[in-house]
């Protein structure tokens, strides 16, 4: 007795495997973590540096490229985040800038773009964005253009904290 064979329509397996890819890339997306859900939490500042430096005359003074406290203080004294040495991300867009046991500074944050653009928003006049260069779950690194003394590109490192 002869067994007969059925053919497969190519429908049939064109259809499983296109399913089969969509339901990966669902389980993929819904496992994948947002940017929003990332930077919830507290982030401390771990170290200011420049990432990119525009020509300037003193290359032996740039050489560690870490900038140091005075330096900082200089680059940050018009911005919003001047002297907050603790960011604490919350759901509802509110961002504490903490200073100092019993000092903070709240605003609004959102996230723009493909959520690379970080924008903050204080007293609905002064707002101010940074790029997000890197965001995981313990490192938060973000640029920011300063021409302050130095033109070029500073880079903020934070660590998450809670």
């Amino acid at each position: 007795m002869h067994s007969v064979r059925k053919k497969i329509h190519p429908g049939f397996a064109y259809g499983g495997f296109l399913a089969g890819c969509l339901c990966l890339f669902l389980v993929l997306m819904t496992n994948a973590s947002s940017p929003d859900r990332l930077i919830l939490g507290t982030w401390k500042e771990v170290t200011w540096e420049y990432e990119k430096v525009d020509n300037y005359q003193d290359e032996v003074a740039l050489q560690r490229r870490v900038i140091d406290y005075g330096m900082r203080q200089l680059i940050a004294k018009d911005l919003i985040i001047h002297e907050a040495e603790q960011w604490r991300f919350l759901p509802n867009g509110t961002l504490q800038l903490l200073t100092r046991p019993g000092s903070e500074r709240a605003v609004q944050w959102s996230l723009k773009g493909r959520g690379h653009i970080l924008t903050m928003q204080y007293d609905q006049l002064l707002e101010e964005s940074y790029t997000i260069a890197k965001l995981t779950e313990n490192e938060l690194v973000l640029y920011f253009h300063t021409d302050i003394e130095v033109r070029g590109i500073a880079k903020i490192t934070f660590r998450k904290i809670r």
